[in-house]
């Protein structure tokens, strides 16, 4: 119960949780899918909220100015940065301009995701 409680509450705030970079390579490198939402909390108001939208992957945030490895561990180099990973492997990356924001259609994310999953085969 004590699992399904932690569970649900994760999924309804993919956003609001924090991942810390010891944490991040977990996540990153969890078998499957996942997305990681990499920005600070000075541009916060700048945070990729589509992400959430995104199904069928296993979805993070992580705040670079929390942590200082993760920057460099994750060459990130704009803020946000969106990044896919199967299966630990990085795919493809998504990286906001000199505006620090992201303006990707979520649309697109989830087309690799469903490619890598094989959900766009039905």
């Amino acid at each position: 119960m004590k699992h399904l409680i932690l569970a649900a509450t994760f999924i309804l705030t993919p956003l609001a949780s924090t991942t810390e970079s010891h944490n991040i390579s977990n996540q990153i490198n969890v078998k499957g899918v996942a997305v990681v939402h990499y920005n600070a909390t000075w541009n916060s108001k700048n945070n990729y909220s589509e992400v959430a939208k995104v199904k069928d992957a296993k979805v993070f945030t992580a705040w670079i100015d929390k942590d200082d490895t993760i920057k460099e561990s994750e060459g990130i180099r704009s803020l946000p940065t969106v990044i896919l990973y199967m299966n630990g492997k990085e795919i493809k990356r998504w990286e906001a301009g000199l505006s620090f924001s992201l303006t990707v259609p979520y649309q697109e994310i989830q087309e690799e995701v469903d490619n890598l999953t094989g959900a766009d085969q039905f």
